[in-house]
């Protein structure tokens, strides 16, 4: 049986990037994909993509840099199609390419089959502003948040907001990937502030006047209060497979990325995510994240990543194959339909991991042991796949070459 092209739309935020780009999303769709026998198309803006040595990629397409230019991108995206024949499905992996997809859905749907959110539903969901509203609409709690629009609402808002720590946040998540944003943000998701003058210096430090940031509180706990919804909901925006899963670690520590996770069923997370989500009327794959609050015993709404997240490789380890299951569902050849999985399967990113751990074991809240142990119980991992060997073993190569010359570094200094 001869499937139609998948194009899997990823994009690497820096252009002119020197070190190998991973991209865990990517890389599991294209694996997810590839091992149904999907012929895979990745588009992609630069060679610093590692994802193009996946032996699931069978075709690969450098695009114009979207932050560039728009139209050009578009104008190569529709051209595309008189290459390959027959059916395609586009499938966005990331932020940006869900945000210019759903831009151009009209344009793009003429000419590919799209299992991701047009305009109507991505215009609400990209800014977080708006993803708070409709949420705080339907009764779901949301944490304490503010949209400064100027250093000058930052210092007012100092004098009045006590309930510290609070944390800085981009409203647009992909706007602190971008080369400004990103030296500012120092790389990291969350800026945490202790008190208002560290609000004020650090907000100083980070404002760029065309990109918005908010303010939001803490939630208390560690990360394993995290908990995320990943799932795909059909064309009338019903869920077809869901799954669950649990933050065990991410780095850095508090406000990073995802390290170690494991499955866990959750009622209350499903249920919000399912009411959110068909409010948005959102089709496509979706991770929605919440957080615990001790103080109110209710779940709070972190974020909607409104395209597969970095851990959907934990889904695909229990059974629930969204980026596929999308997939066969736009191509009128359906899946099964996944609800079910079973709890405790872990998947971990464990090059990171091991740092992540390595702060907690700074902090006296676990040992090496504990890491040890946990790492022998996944049951994936992000990068290493023994049916893609040469990527992962050349991606763990490269980790252990910067530890060896960076340990060399500083020795010479």
């Amino acid at each position: 049986m001869n499937l139609p092209y998948c194009f899997v739309f990823n994009h690497v935020s820096e252009t002119g990037a020197k070190d190998k780009q991973y991209n865990l999303s990517t890389l599991a769709v294209v694996r997810s994909l590839g091992r149904r026998k999907v012929p895979v198309v990745l588009i992609t803006t630069n060679k610093t993509d590692a994802v193009i040595s996946s032996r699931y990629t069978k075709h690969v397409e450098y695009c114009p840099y979207l932050h560039e230019s728009e139209e050009k991108l578009l104008d190569f995206l529709l051209s595309l199609t008189q290459k390959y024949p027959g059916e395609k499905v586009l499938l966005p992996a990331v932020d940006e390419c869900s945000y210019f997809v759903g831009k151009y859905y009209q344009q793009l749907s003429e000419e590919y089959l799209i299992p991701a959110p047009d305009w109507n539903s991505i215009s609400q969901i990209n800014n977080k502003r708006f993803q708070y509203a409709s949420a705080d609409s339907l009764g779901i709690p949301i944490p304490e948040t503010y949209f400064p629009a100027t250093m000058e609402d930052v210092t007012e808002l100092s004098k009045t907001i006590s309930n510290y720590p609070y944390v800085i946040k981009p409203n647009v998540s992909f706007e602190w990937k971008l080369k400004t944003a990103k030296i500012k943000a120092r790389g990291k998701k969350g800026i945490r502030v202790d008190n208002a003058e560290e609000l004020l210096q650090r907000a100083e430090e980070v404002f760029v006047p065309e990109y918005e940031f908010m303010i939001q509180e803490v939630i208390g706990g560690r990360d394993e209060r995290l908990v995320t919804f990943l799932g795909f909901l059909d064309e009338k925006y019903e869920p077809d497979s869901y799954f669950i899963r649990k933050k065990i670690r991410q780095c850095p520590i508090d406000f990073g990325y995802c390290t170690m996770t494991e499955s866990c069923h959750n009622p209350i997370v499903l249920e919000q995510s399912i009411k959110l989500l068909q409010l948005l009327n959102y089709h496509g794959i979706a991770g929605v994240e919440w957080k615990l609050d001790p103080a109110t015993g209710t779940y709070k709404l972190i974020e909607i990543n409104a395209r597969p997240v970095n851990t959907t490789g934990c889904a695909i380890a229990s059974g629930v194959d969204l980026p596929s299951i999308a997939y066969f569902s736009k191509i009128g050849k359906p899946l099964p339909s996944v609800k079910e999985w079973q709890d405790g399967q872990r998947w971990a990113w464990l090059a990171m991991d091991f740092w992540a751990a390595k702060e907690l074991i700074g902090e006296g809240k676990m040992t090496y042991r504990d890491w040890f142990q946990a790492a022998r119980s996944i049951q994936a991992d992000a990068i290493y796949a023994s049916d893609d060997l040469l990527m992962s073993l050349n991606y763990y190569f490269n980790v252990v070459k910067s530890i060896i010359f960076g340990k060399i570094k500083n020795i010479l200094k």
